[in-house]
């Protein structure tokens, strides 16, 4: 039998007193471990918590991707704005969302660091496109997992937006240009009642030939040709009026700038002769020059251009209306490149704009004019159309100096360009 003595270690410890301290300590790690496990655990879950209310609450679409480019989790707004139920089990892969022909672009830009894409369209399950900007970066977790997070917003409202915006741009235009043509209505009426009174005196003078025929058959076919001259000039004006009438489509076309100008010029040339105004025409024949543009419009620009300036010169004693058109390169204001632009000029040697005007002549409803003589929106539509179309328009004006207006329009790339 074991006594006292047998169960004292070789310090004098009691054994059992050291196999029971022993046991509290690995207890105590233990329980020290567990509590630490469980606070972990914890935070854990509260940080889930945490990004679950942040995804929740973010107005944004939000997608995270693993390294293949499967979705791994989304939030609340991807799948009510997209329409898919996560599946974990078949999960999305990004293909699906942009589409095979912006998958690489996104890859590409998501490899290079950063992915910033300011126009690209998400695959909804219907089927539907949904226009957003896209931005995405890579994660890679501490237990070296890659992650692609991205957040993409909506841009379908702006779209629905600027959509309206043209259309009511377009209203503006046409509205525009049937208020130039009631303000011409005289000079319209003098433009018709010219070749009508022709047409009027050369018919009596052949009713009266008729009665001696072959005493008067020279006289009465140079009559019957000025007549059809006359008709023919007549219905010119009318095909014009009309033109000028109708409403712009919306197709890009190449459109000749020299010939919209002469049609132009032969509208208004009864006004140029009636106010005696010079007119100086330095049209580049060189080269074609073309624009990317829709004839109407294009038209509406310098149809307003001209008659401002035309109404400019009603107090100049020697009033005179130069234009000339050319190509000269210019800074593209979208891509910051040099490339070739049309150039036109509107220039006439009228009272001029004073300096503190030459500010707001753009602004819609801004007008000289007298009350109701004009709405003001003349030169607001001029420069909308000019930018529609990626150009810009200069301004050189001083009192009684006149008044220069040069255009420029990114020239139709073709073999007509060349110097």
């Amino acid at each position: 039998m074991d006594t006292p003595e047998h169960n004292r270690d070789e310090t004098g410890n009691n054994r059992d007193e050291t196999g029971n301290g022993l046991v509290k300590l690995l207890e105590k790690q233990k329980k020290d471990l567990v509590i630490r496990v469980l606070k972990k655990h914890e935070e854990l879950q509260a940080g889930k918590e945490f990004t679950n209310k942040i995804l929740t609450s973010l107005s944004e679409i939000f997608f995270l991707l693993d390294k293949d480019f499967y979705v791994v989790q989304s939030n609340k707004e991807f799948n009510s704005c997209l329409g898919y139920t996560p599946d974990w089990n078949h999960p999305l892969h990004l293909e699906q969302l942009v589409g095979r022909e912006h998958y690489d672009m996104v890859v590409d830009a998501i490899a290079a660091g950063e992915c910033n894409i300011t126009e690209i369209f998400l695959q909804a399950e219907n089927g539907r496109e949904i226009p957003v900007t896209l931005k995405g970066s890579t994660y890679v977790t501490e237990s070296g997992r890659v992650l692609h997070m991205f957040i993409a917003s909506d841009k379908s409202d702006f779209y629905k937006m600027m959509t309206r915006m043209r259309e009511v741009q377009d209203q503006l235009t046409h509205s525009a240009r049937l208020a130039s043509l009631g303000e011409m209505a005289a000079g319209i009426g003098h433009e018709l009642s010219q070749p009508l009174n022709a047409i009027l005196l050369l018919s009596r003078n052949c009713l009266k030939a008729m009665q001696t025929p072959l005493h008067h058959q020279k006289m009465i076919e140079e009559n019957l040709s000025i007549i059809i001259d006359r008709v023919n000039k007549a219905s010119s004006i009318i095909n014009s009026l009309k033109s000028f009438a109708t409403k712009a489509r919306d197709t890009m076309v190449p459109v000749n700038i020299n010939s919209i100008l002469l049609d132009i010029l032969q509208f208004f040339e009864s006004q140029l002769t009636l106010s005696d105004i010079g007119l100086d025409l330095d049209l580049d024949t060189r080269h074609t020059i073309e624009v990317m543009g829709q004839e109407v419009k294009l038209e509406q620009v310098f149809f307003n251009l001209i008659q401002n300036a035309i109404l400019s010169l009603g107090k100049t004693s020697q009033p005179r209306l130069a234009i000339s058109t050319g190509i000269q390169e210019s800074i593209n204001p979208a891509t910051l490149k040099e490339e070739p632009y049309a150039r036109i000029t509107v220039r006439d040697n009228g009272e001029g704009i004073p300096r503190e005007i030459q500010e707001k002549i753009f602004d819609p409803f801004f007008t000289t004019r007298a009350a109701g003589s004009g709405m003001g929106l003349g030169l607001s539509i001029v420069d909308r159309i000019v930018r529609g179309f990626n150009g810009y328009i200069r301004v050189d004006s001083a009192p009684n100096a006149g008044t220069s207006f040069t255009v420029f329009l990114p020239a139709h790339q073709g073999d007509n360009i060349a110097a």
